[in-house]
């Protein structure tokens, strides 16, 4: 079995026999920052030397590699990979081989007026969310030749799209928005887990709860229901004033200030009054990496996270909160939670389950031991081939 996930906007595979992970090069994006650079390069001559200095044409230079894209989806579709990539406005959908040498890759769709969220294959077809933004996601089903027909609009946000395994029929997470008087959203409705009938033209209900979010929806070969649950709108950090806040308002007065004062030396004087800080000739110190990152409504600290999880004995301890449970539901309705603190989930044939918990990929047996896969940072899209 081969295990297929993102991460950190990069396309990995782990092959379970063999051991071995490999990374599959995405050449949509490799040759979009290569473009970039390009693009810099002949313009260099305008912005750098004694000249451009004097008569203020200087400017900062990009990073290609801080570009912003996104690794929106992965499948494994008649023994090819199927990727989804947005490059800023410009949604597309690429088929390639597993091969990291062949950098051949074939177009599914691009677009300007979409971008693509997760997708789910079934036979030639993707079950896809896809809308004007990521925050206007709906279903779609598309062909391996980029047609496609859309069964799902309104005022909401339909994502984790995933195919019946037993019926012609799609499961997905759905929520709806609140605007205030300008049209800007300013609340979103609880995730519930709904399924659409191909067949019938119509859409179900499943699961709902105003004190939840369902998301990642998947049916098992037996007909069991498998999801992620997590408090509604995720976990927040606590905002509680501390006596330990008010010990150090005073250091924290006083950096905000120096801070202040350094960007404006920076931006009117030319220098920064601290050495290594941002300058005027556009070379920029490098930022300290983000603590904190927002994923499906979860405000995550990973390195307090991590700890808190060790410290619950967890050996192979990962970044979500434990209220965050990967959950099956049976046909009678009773549910068992399978792993607490789960990012992203696929299910076996034979039943097993695939997790990452943002620091691992760890397969997950019937009889519920444990088998630790390969070490992730953020592996999402997990996708399985066998």
């Amino acid at each position: 079995m081969t295990v297929v996930f993102s991460s950190e906007n990069k396309i990995f595979s782990y092959d379970t026999y063999e051991k071995a992970l490999t990374e599959i090069p995405c050449e949509r994006i490799t040759k979009y920052r290569d473009t970039v650079r390009s693009i810099q390069q002949r313009k260099e001559w305008k912005t750098s030397g004694s000249g451009a200095n004097f008569m203020g044409m200087t400017a900062d230079r990009i990073d290609a590699d801080e570009l912003p894209v996104q690794i929106s989806g992965l499948a494994v579709c008649g023994g090819e990979l199927v990727y989804g990539v947005n490059l800023e406005d410009v949604g597309s959908v690429y088929h390639r081989s597993f091969d990291p040498a062949d950098t051949c890759e074939g177009l599914v769709r691009s677009s300007n007026e979409f971008v693509f969220g997760s997708f789910d294959c079934k036979g030639d077809k993707l079950a896809i969310s896809m809308g004007v933004n990521i925050h206007s996601l709906h279903i779609a089903v598309m062909g391996i030749n980029g047609s496609y027909d859309e069964y799902t609009d309104g005022d909401t946000i339909e994502e984790n799209p995933c195919w019946s395994a037993r019926k012609n029929g799609i499961y997905f997470s759905t929520a709806g928005y609140a605007r205030n008087q300008n049209g800007v959203i300013s609340a979103t409705s609880p995730r519930s887990i709904a399924y659409l009938d191909l067949d019938r033209s119509s859409m179900t209900e499943i699961l709902s709860d105003e004190k939840y979010d369902y998301l990642h929806a998947r049916e098992g070969k037996g007909g069991e229901l498998y999801y992620i649950r997590q408090p509604y709108g995720g976990e927040k950090p606590q905002n509680d004033i501390t006596f330990k806040d008010i010990i150090m308002f005073p250091y924290r007065l006083i950096k905000g200030l120096f801070g202040f004062l350094n960007f404006f030396a920076t931006i009117f004087g030319g220098e920064a009054l601290k050495s290594g800080g941002a300058s005027a000739n556009g070379v920029k110190s490098k930022q300290r990496s983000q603590k904190d990152m927002i994923i499906e409504g979860n405000v995550i600290n990973a390195e307090k996270l991590d700890k808190i999880n060790e410290a619950s004995g967890d050996k192979l301890s990962g970044i979500m909160p434990q209220s965050r449970m990967l959950i099956r539901r049976s046909a009678d309705g009773s549910e068992e939670i399978i792993k607490k603190g789960v990012l992203d989930y696929a299910v076996t044939d034979g039943g097993e389950v695939i997790i990452s918990n943002g620091r691992h990929i760890i397969k997950i047996n019937k009889d519920g031991s444990e088998e630790h896969i390969t070490k992730a940072k953020l592996a999402m899209n997990i996708a399985l081939m066998k």
